[in-house]
């Protein structure tokens, strides 16, 4: 099914970008798979960031449409109806198994409008990275939002309430209180298979696609990929010319010698405790000793 919703999603923009209508040309593709909510139910969703534009006979095809690649119902719709088809051939494969009322279900489903929200694009691409990372590294929670109340012997979880959002506004702050096995359920749910590659690549995306069509996409559409290498060289023959100085007189002056591990070092200077038995009785050992500076006689007593 996590494999289903990502091929999907890939599917639905692959045949939308086909149309001449909205693209016609291909396109590249970031899939994201989560399958947890802000408030850790169990929600399986894919985020995809998608080059709003592509490449056709070697050039590079603008959308026929300002902010969006395809209309919201035509994407709905498109995923919905390429979702259903794939789910049925894993049925039928027995790839997939599915409850007894699936029939009904289906019947439901199939006639509802799905939920594909599209947001407008952006050439500012700090915002893209921004959003990549965010999205490419969370897990299902984080400590921070986790707390335990000893008190009432619950597990207390911070969550960003978008229903009660006002537009234009950040998400409210909301909390959820939990059983601690049941919050132990809801955080091990979220664990994905052994193996599984929840982040993908499709389209221009696709290292061997890319190696193909690198040269028809143009140089102000590209980043400069080499940025990162060069500039790990750079520092790399910077610390071959001075790897070490002084912090005090940032002197390079000094010799390097090889110090090897001495065996007899931690019994000469590291006292282990006795392996003796202990004393089948504790004694008391009284020691008396002159104060030569003051005059008297101080007793101090020690126990062994």
């Amino acid at each position: 099914m996590y494999n289903l919703v990502l091929r999907c999603a890939w599917m639905s923009v692959k045949r939308l970008t086909k149309d001449p209508d909205n693209l016609g040309a291909l396109p590249g593709m970031i899939g994201v798979l989560h399958t947890f909510g802000s408030d850790m139910k169990y929600h399986i969703h894919a985020h995809c960031l998608i080059t709003f534009g592509g490449v056709q006979n070697g050039q590079w095809i603008w959308p026929k449409r300002k902010k969006q690649i395809a209309s919201y119902r035509e994407m709905c719709k498109t995923y919905r109806d390429l979702f259903l088809k794939e789910l049925d051939k894993g049925i039928e494969n027995k790839t997939i198994v599915v409850c007894e009322d699936w029939v009904a279900i289906r019947k439901i489903i199939e006639h509802k409008r799905w939920n594909v929200r599209s947001t407008y694009p952006s050439m500012k691409t700090q915002i893209v990275e921004e959003y990549l990372a965010r999205y490419i590294n969370r897990v299902a929670i984080s400590p921070s939002r986790l707390q335990f109340t000893a008190e009432q012997h619950q597990v207390k979880i911070i969550y960003n309430d978008y229903k009660n959002q006002i537009e234009g506004q950040v998400a409210p702050k909301a909390f959820k209180y939990l059983e601690p096995l049941i919050a132990i359920h809801q955080i091990v749910r979220h664990v994905l298979p052994p193996y599984f590659q929840k982040s993908r690549y499709y389209g221009l995306h696709a290292s061997s696609t890319f190696k193909k069509m690198a040269e028809q996409i143009p140089s102000y559409l590209k980043r400069n990929n080499h940025s990162i290498r060069s500039l790990f060289q750079i520092l790399k023959d910077l610390l071959k010319i001075n790897p070490y100085e002084c912090e005090t007189c940032h002197s390079s002056d000094y010799e390097m010698t090889e110090l090897k591990p001495d065996k007899e070092w931690g019994g000469a200077f590291i006292l282990y405790h006795s392996k003796r038995a202990p004393p089948m009785n504790v004694k008391t050992t009284r020691l008396e000793f002159m104060d030569f500076t003051k005059s008297g006689q101080t007793t101090l007593q020690l126990f062994e």
